[in-house]
């Protein structure tokens, strides 16, 4: 992994559990939020095999531009680079629980190597065999802070 990947994800992971500190989550919206942070860090380092792990087989991944993938469709747009994270950082994240399903809503800092922008973001997830898979990821460009 390259040094700036290296640091951008260390700046992750101290902005993540700072702010799961300060906001006073309880121990299941701490457990969704860790599987958040893990499914980020393996986007950005692209390691597919454990994106497939953490991916929900029926997951549905919409992106800002509306352009909707499957969990084939988005490991191989992973994998082959079409879409390469930098910086994908959250904020002002939203966490409500219902049984085994986890919605999530909140803003996205995203860094596309070229391109900043912040997205407003609709995610679930799924409890499954004791993991929270993503099953359903929706974003917006977020225009007004």
């Amino acid at each position: 992994m390259n040094p700036i990947k290296i640091f951008r994800l260390l700046f992750f992971v101290t902005f993540f559990f700072g702010n799961a500190q300060k906001d006073n989550f309880n121990n299941l919206e701490i457990e969704v939020l860790e599987a958040q942070s893990t499914r980020i860090t393996a986007m950005i380092n692209a390691d597919i095999e454990k994106l497939n792990n953490i991916l929900d087989d029926d997951l549905t991944y919409s992106h800002t531009t509306g352009w909707t993938e499957t969990k084939s469709g988005y490991l191989e747009t992973i994998k082959s680079g079409r879409i390469n994270y930098e910086k994908f950082i959250p904020r002002n994240v939203e966490v409500r629980i219902y049984g085994e399903i986890a919605v999530l809503t909140g803003k996205v800092d995203v860094n596309l190597g070229r391109t900043d922008f912040t997205i407003r973001f609709l995610e679930v997830q799924r409890k499954m065999d004791g993991i929270w898979k993503l099953t359903a990821w929706q974003s917006v460009l977020n225009k007004v802070d």
